[in-house]
């Protein structure tokens, strides 16, 4: 950005404010939950397995609506309270658990969802955040149809080593600026959710969270890459050529003027100043080593013995678990650290540095949302693991088909879309056994459905896995309007759904 102009990337005066005030709306909401907390999850213990009724899925489904129509039908309304409608689904589902379930057996519930699941997830997330925001990649040409593919084959490659939450946090910021002129990237967006926050992870262990927990349980590092692989090649190759023809048709409705013109500016007076430029210019380099340490740290704690550290509310909190989240906390500390720093010292120095204001509504709004809906889908996650007879039906189907690895991967789909993938992929491999040598072997195709259908389906909706719903906030902070919940699963369904069912018929049935 040349000096005097206003990037289109920075939030205006009123962003900022708003994202301040969504900060202090967060935690509002956050403490006037917490009497709720002290009501039904003080003194409790351990409580077996205690099912909750079938009547939990009502609040559950309540947040997926409210999320997916509010913005829609009444934008004011939904703007100005979302805290408080996602707060009372929230209340009705504890209040639901709490009547039937008794007070012990809800307390865990609440507690073990938040502690093994959504604090761990905020945690990487945010740490993910922070440090790819300390990360500059400049890629010096327009967003054209080849320098869109190569960032997102560039993001599919990095996925597995460094994880979809990971890739998608560092490379979305320069796929939105290199597109900063584009008047057609909602497009591009979508299908950087699809390929790079989703498919692009399904190689290795460190990929994505359903993987990881495989691995853990037995499943050897390299499997699911020579299992999964020729999925993951037809697939993305599909949604690549797809995309290519999006793109190149969406480029001819588009003006000369209005495609190139900025980065010529850009470029003129970048010249003016004698400055050679590269088509990649990458600065944060300690940053860069934080976030391999991430991948590296988070990768050895999952490896550590499961031997429990303490117990909160009858949930036992493991010394891995807590090593993870306390070290990810100390390595935001870091980056935070050496960016105040760094800037500190350029202002000694009178050096005039540009660095993108960041801006915290992003991952305030993952936060809030993410808040609810973990709480409201407990409910559901331990019905759909202790065998409630409203999935009756699909047990009996998975025992009696012919084709059992084909359907395996269409019942772990939904789950994976609109629950968490992670916990959906430990129900269903206990389902098929449970015997990770056994499944390699003798059930290599079920374990491949199963794998695939958690880390696939994750792309089909915003909330299936956590990077989908960044890119969308982060992409509404730069100004683009992405596609509403039931927008983008009108993309999902028309787009992805037919390529995946396709690639199911094609190597599991």
């Amino acid at each position: 950005m040349g000096d005097g102009q206003k990037s289109k990337c920075t939030p205006s005066k009123a962003e900022q404010i708003a994202c301040a005030g969504g900060g202090r709306r967060f935690f509002g909401a956050l403490f006037s939950l917490l009497p709720l907390y002290v009501l039904f999850c003080i003194q409790s213990a351990h409580a077996g397995n205690v099912i909750p009724p079938a009547g939990s899925i009502v609040p559950f489904a309540g947040v997926l609506l409210s999320i997916a129509i509010g913005p829609l039908l009444f934008p004011a309304i939904w703007h100005k309270y979302d805290n408080v409608i996602l707060a009372a689904w929230t209340i009705l589902s504890t209040w639901l658990c709490f009547h039937t379930m008794g007070k012990e057996p809800t307390g865990h519930l609440i507690a073990g969802i938040f502690l093994k699941e959504y604090v761990p997830l905020i945690v990487l997330i945010g740490t993910l955040y922070i440090i790819s925001s300390g990360i500059g990649i400049r890629i010096n040409r327009a967003g054209t149809t080849s320098v869109n593919v190569a960032i997102i084959a560039t993001g599919e490659i990095l996925s597995n080593l460094i994880g979809t939450t990971g890739t998608s946090m560092l490379l979305l910021r320069p796929l939105l600026d290199v597109n900063k002129t584009r008047k057609y990237k909602v497009h591009t967006l979508i299908f950087f959710i699809f390929l790079v926050s989703n498919i692009g992870g399904c190689l290795l262990p460190f990929g994505d969270p359903p993987l990881f927990l495989g691995y853990l349980k037995g499943v050897s590092f390299f499997w699911t890459a020579k299992h999964m692989f020729p999925m993951f090649l037809v697939i993305s190759t599909i949604l690549m050529f797809i995309y290519i023809v999006i793109d190149r048709y969406l480029i001819r409705k588009e003006t000369i003027s209005d495609y190139t013109n900025s980065h010529n500016i850009s470029f003129e007076k970048d010249r003016q100043h004698s400055v050679r430029l590269t088509p990649v210019q990458i600065t944060g380099y300690f940053n860069i080593a934080l976030m391999v340490l991430t991948a590296a740290f988070v990768a050895g704690a999952g490896m550590l013995p499961k031997k429990e550290a303490f117990s909160i509310f009858g949930s036992s909190v493991h010394y891995k678990g807590l090593l993870r989240d306390i070290g990810l906390c100390l390595i935001s500390a870091a980056s935070i650290f050496h960016a105040r720093q760094t800037l500190k010292a350029n202002k000694e120095h009178h050096k005039h540095v540009h660095s993108e204001e960041v801006s915290w509504a992003p991952i305030t709004e993952v936060t809030r949302y993410f808040a609810a809906i973990f709480i409201t889908m407990a409910p559901v996650a331990a019905m759909l693991k202790g065998g409630h007879e409203i999935f009756s039906p699909i047990c009996n189907i998975l025992k009696n088909t012919e084709h059992p690895s084909f359907w395996y991967f269409w019942f772990v789909s939904p789950f994976s879309a609109f629950l968490d993938n992670a916990p959906t992929y430990v129900v269903f491999f206990k389902m098929a056994g449970g015997d990770a040598l056994s499944m390699m072997v003798e059930h290599a195709r079920t374990l491949t459905a199963i794998s695939a259908g958690s880390v696939f389906m994750g792309a089909m909706t915003y909330i299936g896995n956590a990077p989908n719903f960044m890119v969308k906030s982060i992409a509404k902070q730069h100004g683009v309007h992405m596609p509403s919940f039931l927008g983008y699963m009108g993309w999902s369904s028309v787009i992805l759904l037919p390529v995946l069912a396709f690639a199911s018929y094609l190597f599991l049935y």
